[in-house]
């Protein structure tokens, strides 16, 4: 009001001194003219020392409590010439008074400062802002809301990189346990539902490592539509292990054919050939290995045996050939065995021995050595 005064007042000051030298220019009476002058220069004058010299601020609480939103209101008083700022922001008043609404994010309080200004003169008043009960707990709430569907996405993401039944219903858990639907998940659950199967075919197929659970599997890949092309590429390495895998047992086979042979027949030649077999095998195979070193083993006492019946041949003065062409023929048996052989017929464990002392011993010729 004071400064509404001081205007009217200035105007009339300006007027009066206007119409004070236009009379005395022209001669006319001066006491109307010099009246308002003077009346309005004491106006002037009054609501100038009327005028408050200083800012007024006054905050109706010192602390504030906001509803479950998170706002709250801040309300105060003024002197019409003060301009009131918060934190920068320049806040409207009206008839001195004005109203502020803050909103918390969190729930921590919130200090604001608030500023009355008339020039360089500044008057300052803070107030705390509380979050309310109701809005801790609607912030606790919302978080816990987050951490489940991140939680869910989470589950969902993984159920969709790796399509199994465990990881589908964790996904379908953690979606069902939403306080919201989420129809985005709900379409790509069903896209995972519809991929388990197609993601159990592959492991199987992977373990079992056989021709028909391959072409199972395979027909199952083609209508996937998770991870298409990574299914495909482990499939193609099962192909290839199946491959090695008849490859190998066809290495094994011929292997043990010719250890086989070798003790039937052991000679240099058959031990060299089912040694060579076995080398083959990538993993090798310990049982051929042990029976191939038995052949060895036969084959150097049939040597040692050959060796010294030659010797003593050597050593023993000629004599008369007996009637019976048995007399000295040397023979091979075994500790348990009721057939003496010329020959390894067989497993087992040969030493060599007469033919006399073989049918000392009462044994007989084997029907397939001899």
């Amino acid at each position: 009001m004071t400064v509404f005064i001081g205007i009217i007042s200035f105007l009339g000051f300006i007027t009066g001194g206007v119409l004070s030298l236009k009379a005395v220019f022209k001669k006319q009476p001066k006491q109307k003219v010099l009246l308002l002058t003077g009346i309005s220069s004491l106006t002037m004058i009054g609501a100038m020392a009327l005028s408050p010299a200083t800012p007024s601020l006054s905050l109706a609480e010192k602390s504030v409590e906001t509803n479950d939103s998170g706002i709250a209101t801040i309300t105060g008083k003024t002197n019409e010439q003060s301009n009131i700022t918060v934190d920068g922001e320049t806040i409207d008043t009206k008839n001195g008074k004005f109203s502020y609404k803050v909103t918390l994010h969190d729930d921590q309080p919130q200090k604001l400062t608030f500023m009355a200004s008339i020039g360089d003169i500044e008057q300052a008043e803070t107030i705390e802002v509380k979050p309310s009960k109701a809005f801790v707990a609607f912030l606790n709430e919302e978080k816990q809301n987050k951490e489940t569907l991140k939680n869910a996405e989470t589950a969902l993401i993984l159920a969709e990189g790796k399509p199994t039944q465990k990881n589908y219903d964790e996904a379908a858990t953690r979606i069902a346990s939403l306080t919201k639907e989420q129809d985005d998940f709900i379409k790509r659950l069903a896209i995972v539902k519809d991929n388990v199967p197609i993601y159990t075919a592959v492991e199987l197929a992977e373990t079992k490592q056989t021709k028909e659970q391959l072409d199972a599997a395979t027909a199952l890949v083609a209508q996937a539509t998770l991870n298409k092309d990574a299914l495909a590429k482990r499939l193609t390495t099962v192909q290839q292990k199946i491959t090695e895998k008849e490859k190998a047992e066809k290495q094994i086979a011929a292997a043990r054919e010719a250890v086989e042979k070798a003790e039937q027949e052991p000679t240099d030649d058959h031990y060299n050939q089912a040694i060579a077999k076995i080398k083959e095998l990538p993993n090798g195979h310990p049982d051929l290995t042990a029976r191939a070193n038995g052949i060895k083993q036969a084959i150097t006492t049939q040597k040692a045996a050959a060796e010294q019946q030659a010797q003593a041949a050597a050593q023993t003065p000629e004599t008369p050939t007996p009637n019976t062409q048995e007399t000295g023929e040397m023979v091979l048996v075994t500790t348990t065995g009721s057939k003496y052989h010329n020959r390894k017929c067989g497993n087992g464990t040969y030493t060599p021995t007469t033919l006399e002392e073989a049918q000392a011993r009462g044994l007989t010729p084997c029907s397939k050595c001899y």
